[in-house]
């Protein structure tokens, strides 16, 4: 704990650069990332433990850590959002020049770092209470907010109760900001590691936590009894007291092997694998996919997997004519007939799995997903395809999956959309990459099990219209435009692009249809196209 802490706290002597600082600190943020994903309980810890002899500035990066967390940011724009606390640390403490500064501003701004440019402002107020201030400015975006909130957790604790803060702070925030209180609520209502708590009328300690369980160690109970797993409910805090942190320590070494338990959810979510389906669901399409197929069989698998039991419950549900109640899934199921159902759960699965963490770009990337899915599906109704309306929306969204994926997107502000080619999958949104857009959603299209057929037109996709056999020209046609005018409708351009007019012109005809259907379409899809709310949820 105290190695991680000197190091977070250790000046940054080595960068001559701004490339070498930005890859210094993004060195410090994974070192921090690693330890608390391999160190929960210590790292929750510190959040305990208030007096806790370290920087203040370590636990600043502990307590945005954990909040970041608990609000399921993706890793790779949680290690940028600390490594910028870093940087800001660094110009604060250094006295360097203000040219270097500048340099270094403008080095972040070439490289499109504006997240790390947004942190950097608040430099003055980021590392002190006064940041309880100037929390609830107007010209702070949500990220700039959420910074702060973590450093009033970290410097204005020590004066105010977490209680305190948070009364304070409801009726300050903005509206679409007053979520971010949730982990500091969630945070004071559970037994932290260390905490003092009772257990069925005997002292305990607690020293690990899982999302609805804790660790704890009864002394008084019998040795063979002395630490174990119970569900937080069972464990009564009437004080906010813990033991001291060196004997807390001893029993987390003391509490190894209970600590190693598997099952039951970490109190940081972890990581679903997108490369790869769910288990449940492969059984599922196995099934799925005999001659001979047991209605009940296939139902008792789905119901394992709650979460697809009520996907297509509620689906079904809003998408009968009466929109009637659907309680039962075998009704559900024979709503939409075997084959939909399949691609149904799959497309469900891998949105759950692309859309597991946030970052700034997630609200936009799932409307423009949703938008070409819907799309496609439209299309398809309105042409003579191999295609279905729901395999072409689950093909659009995997040829949309590059979106969810690119490291690149983790850390922009706005999508990178490109001034032409619309209707080119691989030259629509401007990204630096090592391999293909259209290799990427292929990989993944092989990974899910998809049908060489689906596959070879995904790989295809990065080619121009003319070029793709006939055997898979309408369905390219159908995945272009789907694309395509997702991206004229979202991004509109002044003037169109007179290569990307011609290109469209082209696909519709091989379509059979004309400008005027593409117009009725959008029209029946504008509530893709209209969001009260703003399209970034840390814009």
């Amino acid at each position: 704990m105290h190695d991680i802490a000197a190091t977070l706290a250790s000046p940054v002597n080595d960068a001559h650069t701004p490339q070498e600082l930005v890859n210094a600190c993004l060195k410090k943020s994974k070192a921090l990332l690693t330890f608390v994903e391999n160190n929960a309980a210590l790292a929750l810890a510190v959040l305990e433990y208030p007096q806790l002899d370290i920087s203040p500035f370590a636990r600043h990066l502990f307590t945005l850590t954990a909040f970041a967390k608990l609000n399921h940011f993706n890793d790779h724009f949680l290690q940028h959002i600390v490594a910028a606390h870093v940087a800001a640390y660094y110009w604060q403490q250094s006295g360097q020049s203000k040219s270097e500064k500048k340099a270094f501003v403008r080095f972040l701004f070439d490289n499109h770092l504006t997240l790390w440019r947004h942190i950097l402002s608040l430099q003055k107020v980021l590392f002190n209470s006064q940041a309880l201030k100037h929390i609830a400015s107007v010209k702070l975006n949500s990220l700039q907010r959420f910074a702060l909130l973590a450093s009033v957790f970290t410097y204005a604790i020590e004066k105010h109760t977490a209680q305190t803060l948070i009364s304070y702070l409801t009726p300050l925030l903005p509206t679409n900001d007053r979520h971010m209180l949730n982990v500091p609520l969630l945070i004071m209502d559970t037994p932290l590691p260390g905490s003092r708590v009772y257990y069925k009328a005997h002292p305990a300690v607690v020293v690990d936590l899982q999302k609805a369980h804790v660790l704890i160690s009864v002394p008084s109970l019998p040795e063979e009894k002395e630490a174990m797993w119970v569900a937080k409910e069972e464990v009564l805090r009437p004080r906010h007291v813990h033991v001291d942190f060196s004997q807390f320590i001893a029993l987390h070494r003391a509490c190894e092997l209970e600590r190693t338990v598997r099952g039951g959810g970490p109190f940081f979510a972890g990581a679903y694998a997108i490369q790869k389906p769910p288990l449940a669901l492969l059984t599922i399409i196995d099934t799925l996919q005999k001659a001979d197929i047991d209605i009940n069989a296939l139902c008792e698998q789905v119901e394992r997997t709650p979460a697809f039991s009520h996907f297509l419950m509620s689906t079904a549900s809003q998408d009968n004519r009466l929109r009637l109640p659907v309680t039962h899934l075998k009704q559900a199921i024979l709503t939409y007939g075997l084959e939909r159902v399949g691609d149904m759960l799959i497309q469900f699965a891998l949105m759950e799995r692309l859309t597991q963490h946030t970052y700034p770009l997630l609200s936009i990337s799932k409307q423009f997903t949703h938008l070409s899915c819907a799309i496609a599906s439209q299309l398809v109704a309105l042409s003579d395809t191999k295609l279905t309306p729901q395999s072409a929306s689950l093909l659009t969204t995997f040829v949309c999956a590059p979106l969810f994926t690119l490291p690149g997107l983790k850390v922009a502000s706005q999508l990178p959309v490109s001034d032409s080619h619309y209707f080119q999958i691989h030259r629509t949104f401007k990204v630096k990459a090592q391999v293909p857009w259209h290799t990427v959603a292929g990989e993944l299209a092989a990974n899910w099990h998809q049908g060489a057929t689906w596959r070879a037109l995904i790989h295809n996709a990065g080619k121009r219209h003319h070029d793709v056999p006939n055997s898979l020209k309408k369905e390219h046609a159908i995945i272009q435009l789907a694309f395509g005018l997702a991206r004229e409708a979202l991004f509109p351009l002044p003037h169109p692009d007179e290569d990307s007019e011609n290109t469209k012109s082209a696909l519709l005809r091989t379509l059979s249809l004309s400008q005027a259907d593409i117009t009725l379409l959008l029209n029946r899809l504008s509530d893709y196209l209209f969001c009260p709310f703003p399209l970034t949820e840390l814009n």
